[in-house]
């Protein structure tokens, strides 16, 4: 019996020791497989993260050859590649390319809900400032570019022509009216110095000419970029190119006229160049640039020619007047329409050049006109120190009110950049 008992206890101490090392190895097992489950996951996110480096890659390629600069983010994107396929570089760029426009698409829905939202009035809660802080959306103050381009069309065509055809003229008439080119006299020297610089108060200095081919090159360049593939039947080249040339042949038209006449034609030709490239500005506010290129090549000389078309508008008409020997018109001092018009110039200008990220190239242009005018006042024979401290100090202020909101914006545009990825950050 007692041997009995001893194999009884010997058989359930190895029971018991069995089921432990079943338990031991159990336990081992799951931990194993946490372990092994683990390893799987963090892999399967670094090689979702590889393929998104890669995804992007391909997608900031395609957003260079459409010449735009905007890429939805990784979290703000679905996969280009399927969980069971694999693509090579060339077929991933490929199917970028097929989705990026679309993707661009619903970005800018996105962004303009964003900006609904952001107007809609919140409702009544209390809230801290740390909340209104965090609640508070970066609204950018112009519209969203449109980087999809229309259909190229026959007209298209035509348009590059005309605007080439019209900066030929713009230049070869520029050089006869200055006196360069041909047996003719210059401009300033003609009807016995009418535009030399002392005929009346806003009459400029005889250097003024040298603001002629600062415009000739920068036309060159806004005609030139215009027979860019690219911008072949871009939105903003086809709303702004036929003002553009017109107000160039008004241009040429007002050289001409203030040359060869003084019946103050001029003032007509003028003025009409002036109000097409104001509505030329107008259609740039409508259509945003998309990138850093385009506001060089097509709104900086397009503001330039705006902001001296308007100041030189300014001069033709006073020496019209004055060749007329009607300054004091309805017997008003001359000083007095000179100070109403320069303050009336002003407001348009400030007008102009507080939308879009700041157009201070239309101030540059005209400020060179103001300074020609301040110039002469100062130093010529028709002197007056009242018109030139209006003109500077409310040119001072329009500068600085245009560089203030350059900065602004640009500000809420690094804001923005969480939103989306940039070319210029490809690194």
């Amino acid at each position: 019996r007692r041997a009995v008992r001893l194999a009884e206890e010997r058989s359930k101490q190895l029971a018991a020791e069995v089921e432990e090392a079943r338990l031991a190895l159990e336990e081992q097992w799951e931990r194993e497989s946490e372990r092994m489950a683990e390893l799987e996951r963090q892999y399967a996110i670094d090689a979702r993260r590889r393929q998104q480096e890669r995804e992007t890659e391909a997608l900031l390629r395609t957003a260079r050859e459409l010449e735009s600069d905007d890429v939805p983010a990784p979290q703000n994107r679905p996969m280009l590649q399927q969980d069971d396929e694999y693509l090579s570089d060339d077929e991933l760029f490929e199917r970028a390319r097929q989705n990026l426009p679309e993707w661009q698409r619903l970005n800018r829905i996105v962004y303009k809900a964003r900006s609904i939202e952001s107007q809609t009035p919140a409702p009544a809660l209390p809230k801290t400032e740390e909340d209104l802080e965090d609640d508070a959306e970066v609204v950018l103050p112009f519209r969203k570019p449109v980087t999809d381009d229309p259909d190229p069309q026959q007209l298209d065509g035509f348009r590059r022509i005309t605007l080439t055809m019209s900066w030929v003229l713009f230049v070869v008439v520029g050089l006869v009216s200055l006196g360069w080119v041909g047996p003719w006299p210059s401009m300033i020297e003609a009807h016995d110095g009418l535009y030399s610089g002392s005929t009346s108060l806003m009459s400029m200095a005889f250097w003024h000419v040298a603001a002629w081919p600062i415009l000739w090159v920068g036309m060159l360049l806004y005609t030139s970029y215009q027979w860019a593939p690219s911008q072949y039947s871009a939105v903003r080249n086809r709303t702004t190119a036929w003002y553009v040339s017109n107000a160039m042949l008004l241009a040429v038209g007002a050289k001409l006229l203030a040359h060869f006449q003084d019946w103050g034609l001029e003032v007509l030709a003028s003025i009409a160049a002036s109000v097409l490239l104001v509505r030329a500005v107008g259609s740039l506010n409508r259509y945003t640039e998309r990138t850093v290129k385009e506001r060089f090549l097509v709104d900086m000389p397009i503001g330039l020619f705006t902001g001296w078309m308007m100041i030189f508008s300014a001069t033709t008409v006073f020496t019209a007047l004055a060749s007329h020997n009607l300054s004091d018109l309805l017997w008003i001092p001359e000083i007095i329409w000179a100070i109403l018009v320069i303050l009336v110039l002003l407001v348009t200008l400030s007008r102009l050049t507080l939308t879009g990220r700041g157009r201070m190239s239309i101030a540059i242009g005209f400020g060179f006109g103001m300074i020609a005018i301040a110039g002469s006042r100062l130093f010529g024979a028709n002197p007056s120190f009242i018109i030139v401290g209006v003109a500077l100090l409310g040119l001072f202020v329009i500068i600085a009110a245009t560089e203030n909101r350059r900065y602004q914006i640009a500000t809420a545009a690094k804001q923005a950049l969480e939103y989306l990825v940039y070319a210029d950050e490809e690194d």
